[in-house]
C-alpha cells in the first residue's frame, strides 16, 4: 500500500515519531504496520495484539500516551488502529494536543498540524465507526437468519459423543481421573464434566 510522501519529511521536526500498531486476533500480524511506522521515523512503536475494535482496554495505547511530550507526533498506519470511536478519537486528540503532540495517519493522509487535518481526522474516525457499525448489523442479521433455518452456530464441540463416552469409561473405573484425563483432551475439568452432564453420563464415586 503507497504511503504517502508527507510521512518521509520529518528532517526539521523537533520531537519525537512515537508509533501505535494493533490487530483485533492472535492469528493476524502486526509486521506490516510496524514496518511502515518504522520507515516513517517512528524510533518506538507500542503494540496491541488480539484486541479487537470494540475493545475499551488497549494497554500499549495508554502507554503511548503516556509517553508522548511536547513536539512529538503519534503515529498509526490507519486511525481505525487507535479508536472504536469517534467519541474516542475526538477525546484522544483534544488531550494530545494540549499537550503539544500532532497526529498522523500513514494511509489517509492525516495531519493534525494543520486545520484541514484535524476536520480529516473527525470525518475519517467518523467513518470508521460508522463502517465498524454496518458490518456489525450485518452480522446479526445473518446469525438471525441462520438461527431461524436451524442453523447451530458458534465451535463446534471439541469433546465429540465418541470421545466423551471414551473418557467417561475410563474415569469411571479408576483408570484416570477427571483432571488428568480432560488435560489430555486439551480441555478444561469443568468442560469435561459438562459434557458428560449433557449425555446423562453419571460418574460413580
Amino acid at each position: 500500500m503507497e504511503i504517502f510522501s508527507m510521512a518521509q519529511n520529518h528532517q526539521n521536526e523537533i520531537g519525537r515519531r512515537i508509533g501505535y500498531a494493533r490487530v483485533s486476533t492472535d492469528k493476524q500480524t502486526t509486521e506490516q504496520q510496524i514496518a511502515e511506522l518504522r520507515r516513517a521515523g517512528c524510533k518506538k512503536v507500542f503494540v496491541d495484539e488480539g484486541i479487537s475494535a470494540t475493545a475499551k482496554l488497549r494497554p500499549a495505547l495508554m502507554q503511548a500516551r503516556e509517553t508522548l511530550k511536547n513536539g512529538d507526533i503519534f503515529v498509526v498506519w490507519a486511525i481505525d488502529r487507535a479508536f472504536r470511536s469517534t467519541l474516542d478519537a475526538i477525546i484522544f486528540l483534544d488531550s494530545i494536543d494540549s499537550d503539544g503532540v500532532a497526529f498522523l495517519s500513514l494511509t489517509q493522509n492525516i495531519d493534525t498540524r494543520t486545520p484541514e487535518g484535524r476536520k480529516w481526522f473527525i470525518d475519517t474516525a467518523s467513518w470508521a465507526e460508522y463502517e465498524r457499525a454496518m458490518i456489525s448489523r450485518r452480522t446479526k442479521l445473518k446469525m438471525a437468519d441462520a438461527k431461524r433455518r436451524g442453523v447451530k452456530l458458534g465451535r463446534p464441540h471439541r469433546l465429540t459423543p465418541k470421545v466423551t463416552y471414551r473418557a467417561f469409561k475410563k474415569i469411571n473405573c479408576g483408570k484416570e481421573s477427571i483432571t488428568s484425563c480432560a488435560k489430555k483432551l486439551s480441555v478444561s475439568s469443568i468442560t469435561l464434566t459438562r459434557a458428560f452432564k449433557r449425555l446423562g453420563l453419571i460418574i460413580q464415586r
